[in-house]
């Protein structure tokens, strides 16, 4: 059976990305990579809810695996976090490749101008970390160069958008509906014509 470790963070991207493996047959171990982000806490329960929906429908993903690693906080009122694809998607390499898995899977969509969103970018980790375990390892975006709207719109009624999170200022677990993500998350689903089914505070 095909194999993909999948990053998971709950985001409308990592759900659609599930969704898209596990149509495609893959057999996904999930994997969240916890950096000490203030938006953690939420995030993960979050990816909880969207493994339990994915487990029951599918059945073919692994239990959901937390790594703790140790990022750099945005500056000011900037989404950058510097190295950030580097941190998760290494983390993601090790945990994979100790299962016996040589697929990471992406949900970068690459709309951000920061230079850890380009397919140039993955390809050069890929070969990065392919030269150092001497084998084949792919670093897949299947995603990349799509708009939220399409990747929302082609996964209408595959994916439980309620159960999925993104925000980096919640309150108590619900979006903020402020923040650079929120309100790109709004735009998302407006864009893409469909209800968004999530709650904001404003």
């Amino acid at each position: 059976m095909k194999k993909v470790a999948l990053l998971f963070s709950s985001g409308v991207e990592s759900g659609c990305l599930t969704a898209f493996y596990l149509s495609e047959g893959f057999l996904v171990y999930p994997l969240y990579v916890r950096s000490g982000m203030p938006w953690e806490r939420w995030e993960r329960k979050h990816s909880l809810r969207l493994w339990t929906y994915f487990r029951g429908k599918f059945g073919r993903i692994l239990p959901l695996r937390t790594l703790p690693a140790r990022g750099i906080s945005p500056q000011g009122n900037t989404i950058e976090i510097p190295l950030r694809n580097l941190l998760l998607i290494s983390s993601a390499a090790v945990e994979a490749f100790r299962k016996g898995i040589l697929r990471v899977g992406v949900g970068s969509l690459g709309i951000y101008p920061f230079p850890d969103t380009e397919r140039s970018y993955f390809d050069s980790l890929e070969e990065l970390v392919g030269r150092a375990l001497r084998i084949r390892f792919r670093i897949e975006t299947p995603f990349l160069g799509m708009e939220k709207a399409q990747v929302i719109r082609e996964f209408w009624g595959s994916v439980p958008f309620e159960r999925t999170f993104s925000c980096i200022r919640p309150v108590r677990g619900v979006h903020c509906g402020r923040c650079a993500k929120c309100l790109e998350r709004k735009e998302g689903f407006v864009r893409a014509g469909v209800p968004d089914p999530t709650r904001y505070l404003s």
